[in-house]
């Protein structure tokens, strides 16, 4: 019986010390993959790349030594009870008399904390082992491009022919891109990005022979806008092709640049759109804010992908990106998690992450405070200006945001022309937003937006 006890209370101190010893697993696991990721970097310079090396093999190191420490400890300690037993009772640890009870006990006791541990509910989305594989394959840019070149050996034959056809969804944030991007979808002639792919986005296929979710079940995203979202919403994922690719280059402590995109890399990314693909008969339609960092560069070099800008009325849309920060800067501070999955993604519209975008001839005043309505103001401005400024294009749209909400069948019938393609949508519904400001405003920068906004709606889409 005493046995019994004692082997219950080792199995218990052992399995117990297993769970809490997890989190430096966890930390080992992220240095071992931090450590490849900087020995296969082919792009930064040999002195940068010693650095790292010589700072990620010291943690990984040392992350080593602590987690075989702590097994140790963890073994030892669980070890005593049954030491002392046999010890005190003259006899070897490996003559111990074990019954039935023994290995109930031991069975109990190694169970108990596991069972706990599965029962804990977890505070975001994300178990522990989802996040730390997101973290070690998201936070490692150089392994994911090394299975992106992996996965175009894979499946060469989706890439045979790239398309130069495209549809992409940009506007600032808030403007209703991921509205209409859904509705698009939803007609079943276009492929895309989904939250499947995650946290491989750059070898799509590869990881869905492993992981391919089925389930229809939807949830509110984090937003609080009554949005749902699920395994097959699509959204704005493929920003991750281009931070991996041009090494996050665009990426300032404050500001996301304008750039230029490379004919490499331009190819590259026409056949990421169709490793995408599930036949040959659909269209690559992606939604993507960031869009217009790159667009006169894509342009350049392709004469034939069609680009959708939203815009809608500058006061509601400021104040709904103001509200959107103001509670993304408590999510990110309560989920930290949060804060590195849109970092991975290039989300930077709001929140603890917040970066502006810098043109070449508009930009944000430094000054400005993003916790005040004039700060999404000059935002606003600072973007269609820059949108109003972008040469003629007869395969650029610019779409109201209203004229979707209150007419979205005319609005997909003229989608349907511009695009070249008959987009099939049934059981189609006006929208509401009810979303609208009654406070203070600058007075200078309200009329500056309201001056915009009727040159926008002079060179929209007629619906």
């Amino acid at each position: 019986m005493i046995l019994g006890l004692l082997i219950l209370f080792s199995s218990l101190l052992l399995s117990t010390g297993l769970v809490i010893c997890r989190t430096s697993f966890f930390r080992m696991a992220r240095h071992t993959m931090a450590m490849l990721n900087t020995i296969i970097d082919t792009q930064s310079d040999d002195t940068v790349k010693q650095k790292l090396l010589i700072r990620n093999l010291s943690n990984l190191i040392l992350s080593l030594f602590l987690f075989s420490f702590l097994i140790t400890c963890i073994f030892a300690l669980s070890l005593l009870p049954l030491l002392v037993y046999a010890n005190f009772n003259w006899i070897a640890l490996t003559n111990l008399d074990w019954s039935y009870f023994s290995y109930g006990a031991l069975l109990i006791g190694s169970s108990i904390p596991f069972v706990l541990l599965a029962l804990k509910k977890e505070r975001g989305d994300y178990s522990e082992w989802s996040m730390l594989l997101h973290r070690m394959i998201l936070d490692n840019e150089n392994i994911a491009k090394q299975l992106f070149a992996f996965e175009k050996k894979l499946f060469a034959s989706k890439i045979k022919q790239p398309k130069s056809h495209f549809v992409i969804v940009s506007g600032l944030a808030r403007s209703g891109t991921s509205a209409l991007t859904t509705l698009l979808h939803e007609s079943g002639i276009f492929h895309s990005l989904s939250y499947a792919n995650m946290p491989f986005l750059l070898s799509p296929n590869s990881w869905k022979k492993v992981y391919d979710p089925t389930s229809k079940h939807l949830k509110e995203r984090a937003h609080g806008d009554k949005v749902l979202f699920g395994y097959t919403t699509i959204e704005a994922l493929e920003e991750y092709f281009f931070k991996a690719h041009l090494h996050n280059s665009f990426i300032h402590e404050k500001t996301l640049s304008e750039h230029t995109v490379d004919e490499k890399t331009y190819q590259s990314y026409l056949q990421y759109q169709q490793l995408l693909q599930k036949n040959n008969t659909t269209t690559y339609l992606a939604k993507n804010n960031n869009f217009i960092l790159r667009y006169r560069s894509l342009r350049e070099l392709n004469k034939d992908f069609k680009v959708i800008f939203i815009f809608r009325n500058p006061i509601e849309h400021a104040y709904s990106l103001f509200k959107q920060h103001q509670r993304f800067k408590v999510l990110h501070k309560e989920d930290p998690f949060s804060l590195e999955y849109m970092n991975w993604l290039g989300h930077h519209e709001f929140g603890a992450n917040l970066k502006h975008f810098q043109f070449v001839t508009t930009s944000i005043p430094e000054n400005a405070d993003p916790d005040s309505m004039d700060y999404w103001l000059h935002t606003w401005i600072n973007y269609y200006t820059m949108i109003l400024n972008l040469e003629d294009d007869p395969n650029r749209m610019l779409l109201q945001y209203e004229d979707f909400l209150h007419e979205p069948r005319k609005t997909v019938h003229v989608l349907s022309d511009f695009i070249g393609l008959s987009i099939p949508i049934h059981k189609l519904e006006p929208f509401k937003n009810d979303n609208s400001y009654t406070g203070e405003l600058n007075p200078s920068l309200k009329q500056q937006c309201l001056d915009l906004y009727v040159k926008l709606m002079a060179r929209k889409a007629s619906i």
